[in-house]
């Protein structure tokens, strides 16, 4: 008897990498968990935006090359920083902003106070599009390799985590030591051990997912490229 199935998932190893392929061919509503929406908060922004938390507020990096921070409570805009470029990914690490840009291959580091750029951490031919970090060290999805890679910008060292294929990723944080990804294809937000395993999946609560952050509450933040700012749980 055929079984509905909603992720198939296929490790397979070469050469010490393993590759997590997303292929769904069959109900992509099977085993889905709706989330709790605890508030929709609406923006002035549209558009495609990576996400993050400083403590106090919400910071959105877009493609046009601005960097925005938002009241965490009412969405307004508080402050602008144009830093050029594509930015894709953004992520608060030790009290500054690390931000990636996707079609250049590089990280920016940004005085969120001052608004200067820092420094500029070229990555070769790696296309960060997303970014976050786990105190220790920044994790990135790379679009050309597509897959996940722990990165120390100490000693410039990238540390390959998992291959990820069929996926259009457009948010990522870390919770609890693990992975959370948002996947636009199947409106889905996964969240994966750092081994590459699927541990659960919910349902995105927009047609338009972009970035993901959490509060030090452990509420999610999931930035919808309408405008909106959806205030969620995941437990």
């Amino acid at each position: 008897m055929k079984k509905a199935i909603f992720i198939f998932v296929l490790l397979t190893v070469f050469s010490g990498c393993r590759d997590v392929i997303f292929d769904n061919p069959f109900d992509p509503n099977v085993s889905r968990v709706e989330v709790k929406i605890i508030k929709i908060i609406d923006t002035t922004l549209s558009g495609n935006g990576g996400l993050c938390f400083d403590g106090e507020k919400i910071w959105l990096a877009f493609e046009n090359g601005i960097i925005y921070a938002l009241d965490i409570d009412s969405g307004v805009i508080l402050r602008e920083i144009n830093v050029g470029g594509t930015p894709t990914g953004i992520t608060f690490f030790k009290g500054l902003l690390y931000i990636s840009l996707g079609q250049e291959g590089t990280i920016l580091l940004v005085d969120p106070l001052s608004g200067d750029i820092l420094n500029e951490i070229p990555l070769g031919d790696r296309l960060p599009y997303l970014l976050t970090n786990d105190g220790v060290l920044l994790i990135l999805y790379d679009a050309k390799s597509q897959s996940i890679y722990s990165f120390d910008e100490q000693t410039g060292n990238l540390g390959f985590m998992f291959k990820i294929t069929g996926f259009q990723p457009s948010g990522l944080e870390i919770w609890n030591g693990n992975l959370v990804l948002v996947e636009r294809k199947n409106l889905s937000i996964y969240v994966f051990s750092t081994a590459g395993d699927i541990l659960k999946n919910y349902s995105s609560p927009t047609n338009y997912p972009g970035g993901i952050t959490r509060d030090n509450q452990n509420n999610f933040y999931l930035f919808s490229t309408d405008g909106k700012i959806y205030k969620i749980s995941l437990f």
